[in-house]
């Protein structure tokens, strides 16, 4: 996939911009302040309908306006497609309104798959340092490109949790315990596909991510590694790689998450807060550097090499790992 245009109306810095990149690679140079990271963030923005660093629509809109809008025609394989986003500031009283191909989107799942991109910023430093809420969204967002069904599938995930939350909160207020099992198999059911597709997508990235790391560091006796940790985790098995609801053959995923679920309410009485569930999973141990004598090195090491191993997850998403000479 590559732009052929983008397009920008009192979006953040700037009040027209037509941009038309040339093939090849792109490469923005400019004073700090300029708006280099405005560009990114407005293709950002038509991928996922949000920006990668606020999440208040207003922020994107130039000072003293009331409204703004974004525009981007890719190239892709299949064909041309366009997108477009307008943002409309408290007073307007509208939601944003998105466009693929000239009409509109009433979901922003819609938007999944026609533009596409890998972002790579400071603030992606949190995906290793941080906790573990930035890595699941790295990894929701990263899914949900690849496919509306991942998106629709944590949509509905978000919205059993929240029910099931309320209820535990009305048991602590003597509330009916008997519509909890209700809750439990609706909250497995929704689990069940974001499980497998993390465990494979984490599969995935530590091998590609291995490739790049050897290449980059040159260290073959340091290897890198990723993986998928939490109480779900082992639950189901990762399918082919489709993500959606339609995976027959691991229809023990659901049936496993329920189970853990009636186990952890057996051991304890309800609380007013969810126990084993993909929201306390995390992609862990993301980079593990091994001494030659095979003991892991002490966590300084890891801290030194933040930047590195969030490099090379991202270039394991755009492209194959290079090969050694």
């Amino acid at each position: 996939m590559f732009i052929q245009s983008l397009r920008l109306h009192d979006f953040r810095s700037y009040h027209q911009v037509l941009l038309t990149p040339p093939a090849g690679v792109t490469v923005f140079v400019g004073e700090n302040g300029a708006g280099k990271t405005n560009l990114l963030e407005a293709v950002h923005l038509c991928c996922l309908g949000r920006s990668h660093r606020t999440a208040f629509d207003r922020e994107m809109i130039r000072a003293g306006q009331e409204t703004a809008a974004v525009q981007v025609r890719v190239q892709r394989a299949d064909g041309v497609d366009e997108v477009g986003v307008r943002l409309y500031s408290p007073l307007q009283k509208k939601r944003k309104l998105l466009y693929i191909n000239g009409k509109t989107a009433a979901r922003t799942g819609e938007l999944m798959g026609h533009v596409t991109c890998v972002m790579f910023s400071p603030e992606d430093l949190d995906i290793v340092r941080g906790a573990p809420q930035g890595r699941r969204r790295f990894v929701d967002m990263l899914l949900s490109q690849c496919g509306a069904g991942y998106y629709y599938a944590l949509q509905t995930y978000n919205a059993a949790l929240k029910q099931r939350n309320a209820l535990l909160h009305d048991l602590a207020r003597g509330g009916n315990p008997a519509q909890l099992d209700a809750w439990d198999e609706q909250l497995a059911a929704a689990a069940a596909p974001m499980v497998r597709a993390r465990q494979y997508a984490a599969q995935n990235l530590s091998t590609l991510s291995r490739g790049h790391y050897a290449y980059i560091s040159g260290r073959e006796n340091e290897p890198f590694s990723l993986r998928y940790a939490g109480c779900l985790a082992e639950s189901a098995q990762p399918s082919d790689g489709r993500i959606g609801y339609a995976d027959r053959a691991s229809a023990r995923g659901p049936a496993a998450a329920a189970g853990r679920c009636a186990e952890r309410a057996g051991r304890r009485p309800p609380r007013a807060a969810a126990g084993a569930h993909p929201r306390r999973a995390d992609a862990a141990d993301l980079h593990r550097p091994v001494r030659p004598d095979g003991r892991v090195a002490p966590g300084r090491a890891a801290r030194a090499q933040w930047g590195n191993t969030v490099g090379n997850i991202k270039l394991a998403i755009s492209i194959k790992p290079p090969r050694r000479a």
